[in-house]
């Protein structure tokens, strides 16, 4: 979301991992659990779509018809789409929770998407696999 925001608001510019806002992680250890959050400055996402977040259908990264056309296209394999297939987050959800866990997303559109991980620590709580 980051080089695609920025990308769009000035296609003419070389964008580098020196000039875009960077993504940045922190790993917290509480006494429970350990979080994890994960930041970005990609724009964030529209309030009237964060409860269809964890529906497998929905993405925020474009058309993914038409990205499944760009890489059955691509005969090389030289793209290297890595979102829109609308399976990461629900995904991730189940998985954090079936280690007792969770996993909550927060944005701000017109600036960016915080999400925050929690994990019980091993050994605490018994898993749960639904």
């Amino acid at each position: 979301a980051v080089v695609e925001r920025h990308f769009a608001e000035d296609p003419n510019k070389v964008w580098t991992r020196d000039n875009l806002p960077p993504i940045s992680v922190v790993f917290a250890e509480g006494k429970e659990d350990v979080a994890i959050k994960i930041s970005d400055r990609g724009g964030g996402i529209p309030r009237s779509g964060m409860n269809r977040l964890w529906t497998y259908s929905f993405t925020t990264a474009g058309n993914t018809a038409e990205k499944m056309k760009e890489l059955e296209d691509d005969k090389r394999g030289s793209k290297a789409i890595m979102a829109g297939f609308a399976h990461g987050l629900p995904l991730s959800r189940i998985h954090a929770r079936a280690f007792g866990g969770d996993l909550q997303v927060m944005s701000m559109q017109g600036h960016g998407t915080d999400v925050y991980v929690y994990l019980w620590k091993l050994g605490d709580r018994e898993v749960a696999v639904p």
